[in-house]
């Protein structure tokens, strides 16, 4: 009887383990980022301004980017303002992206959202979103959007 016992553990045990590279991703999130990209999709916002931040989330070493006021104009970067500087960046040299990009990059790494992240009520973008790839230090990222008109 208990040699049963012990296959049904090992059987239950390797339940899931199907070797699938999805294995990390968390479907709770990844529904939450889509519900929440329908809502701003159905917005037909294409021209706003927002203040975008962004820092190391884990690396404690590191000083945040300053940051940064992005406006859009019919879905394209229009201007990047950093106020800290009090100058506008050369946007061929800006990596910034729009809320329509915010919403590509969550999408694309849901397996390492770390905790809930927190959308606009009324428009649904992405206020807040921490990444953390590892236990190692200096690989994680935390987003902010304010101020978004």
């Amino acid at each position: 009887m208990n040699s049963k016992y012990l296959i049904f553990l090992c059987l239950f045990s390797l339940q899931g383990c199907n070797g699938s590279s999805d294995d990390n991703e968390n479907p709770d999130t990844f529904s939450l980022i889509q519900e929440h990209e329908k809502t701003w999709l159905a917005s037909g916002v294409t021209s706003y301004t927002f203040i975008y931040s962004s820092s190391a989330s884990d690396c404690p070493t590191a000083d945040p980017f300053p940051p940064v006021e992005i406006t859009v104009i019919n879905g394209s970067i229009s201007s990047v303002y950093v106020p800290e500087f009090g100058e506008f960046q050369a946007l061929e040299n800006t990596n910034y992206p729009t809320i329509d990009q915010i919403f590509e990059n969550m999408l694309e790494s849901t397996s390492t959202i770390k905790g809930v992240p927190i959308f606009d009520e009324n428009f649904g973008y992405p206020v807040s979103y921490t990444t953390d790839s590892s236990s190692a230090e200096c690989d994680g990222n935390s987003v902010v959007v304010s101020s978004f008109i």
